[in-house]
């Protein structure tokens, strides 16, 4: 699919480049996202990349990678608790006193409601492109 040997797919999987998926068998699987970065190292061996420019590049990647879903992890955390806190506001504000509530009040619920739907769809936005 990627346009080169087993041998060659055996010789990175060999030095680190490739890892195959885990298998019962003898046999060795690759999944998609291997055939992107088998392509991606054969596209960088054009451009005259040593293996050992090409592993440190992918290195990068893997760390730049994992740095990003750590980040996302974090965010997503985040996000749960914001959420949290805005229904316990919300309870609280249904427990008020109408005539006491503020305008200012419920445009800080309303701001805050809003706030918190916009970080929602702008995080999964980012976990679409990762």
């Amino acid at each position: 699919m990627a346009g080169v040997s087993k041998r060659t797919v055996d010789y990175y999987t060999n030095i680190g480049l490739l890892t195959p998926l885990p298998s019962e068998k003898k046999y060795r699987y690759y999944s998609e996202e291997t055939l992107a970065r088998l392509k991606l190292i054969e596209s960088m061996k054009k451009q005259r990349f040593t293996l050992e420019e090409i592993k440190q590049q992918l290195d990068l990647l893997d760390v730049e990678k994992a740095d990003s879903s750590a980040s996302l992890h974090l965010l997503k955390g985040q996000m749960k608790q914001l959420e949290g806190q805005l229904v316990q506001l919300q309870e609280a504000m249904v427990n008020l006193d109408p005539n006491k509530s503020t305008a200012a009040t419920k445009q800080l619920l309303f701001q805050g409601m809003t706030l918190v739907q916009s970080l929602m769809l702008y995080l999964e936005e980012i976990t679409s492109l990762l």
